[in-house]
């Protein structure tokens, strides 16, 4: 019998006890009926036991009803292979929902004695019943029995990196040491990623002239909480305190380095930055701080 330990389990992790793909986990997720107790500063997602108990039993388990395993019985009598092929987007029919039923019930009885892991026949028979269901789509579309060659699951596809974009504002916390404080307790409290650039980031390692804008990547996502969170409004450029830059790429936070108890990008992303973005004067005082 599969029994759930207490311990921070991996998006994949996840995927195999439910017996789902990664990327219906990723719809759970997306569909608040998965929640996540922890999510790293690169944005990975990590669940606890009660996490993966609650998606299986989101009204409480039954009394007497073991909290390691979802027993087959509510599987297929109750809530169970019917909505969690809804949920992938597969129609299920009372004919299709019923060959399971009956697949399950046709299964050899284990004597008393013997341990049943309950999780293993639910994936055998969701198996089943995926096959059974891929063979009915296929013959109504061609009218034809499907080849299994027909038959291509679909492969997930990888979210495009979204060009970079700046965006600018002026915020109700104070000046700039004000700001930059309170982007670092924002992120750390909501456990967001983000890392300094530009005049921002050199300055951070070493002292550099006076400067009156902040720029820090972010990731798209997490904009509209980091607007309310340090009362920002939309400013000009040049009137401008902080400067967001939304990105997708997490390798600019995996790589960042903390430095003063604030989070910057590598010193070779940091050149990189100021040569496409910094003006002369920036780039003068880069060449000296990022030998």
């Amino acid at each position: 019998m599969i029994k759930l330990e207490d311990k921070l389990y991996t998006s994949t992790e996840v995927a195999e006890i439910l017996g789902v793909s990664l990327r219906s986990v990723y719809r759970y997720i997306e569909e608040n009926k998965l929640h996540a107790e922890v999510k790293t500063a690169t944005g990975r997602h990590r669940f606890t036991k009660q996490d993966i108990m609650d998606f299986l039993y989101p009204e409480g388990v039954p009394e007497g009803e073991s909290r390691d395993v979802r027993p087959v019985a509510k599987v297929i009598e109750g809530t169970g292979i019917a909505e969690e092929k809804v949920a992938q987007g597969v129609k299920v029919t009372v004919e299709s929902a019923e060959r399971v039923k009956t697949t399950a019930q046709t299964t050899e009885v284990p004597k008393e004695d013997e341990s049943v892991d309950w999780l293993s026949k639910f994936r055998e028979a969701a198996k089943k019943f995926q096959e059974d269901e891929t063979e009915e789509r296929v013959e109504g579309i061609t009218g034809l029995g499907a080849r299994e060659e027909e038959v291509v699951e679909e492969e997930p596809v990888e979210e495009e990196i979204q060009e970079e974009v700046s965006k600018f504002y002026r915020s109700g916390l104070g000046g700039l040491k004000d700001i930059a404080q309170g982007v670092d307790k924002t992120a750390r409290n909501a456990q967001l990623p983000y890392a300094f650039t530009l005049n921002a980031g050199l300055s951070l390692h070493s002292p550099i002239k006076p400067f009156s804008v902040l720029h820090v990547y972010i990731r798209p996502s997490d904009l509209e909480f980091y607007e309310k969170s340090l009362k920002l409004t939309v400013s000009d450029e040049t009137d401008a305190q902080l400067g967001l830059l939304l990105t997708k790429d997490d390798s600019v936070f995996a790589s960042s380095e903390e430095l003063h108890g604030l989070f910057v990008v590598t010193k070779a992303r940091l050149n990189e930055d100021i040569t496409s973005l910094g003006d002369q004067s920036l780039r003068d005082e880069a060449d000296s701080v990022l030998k």
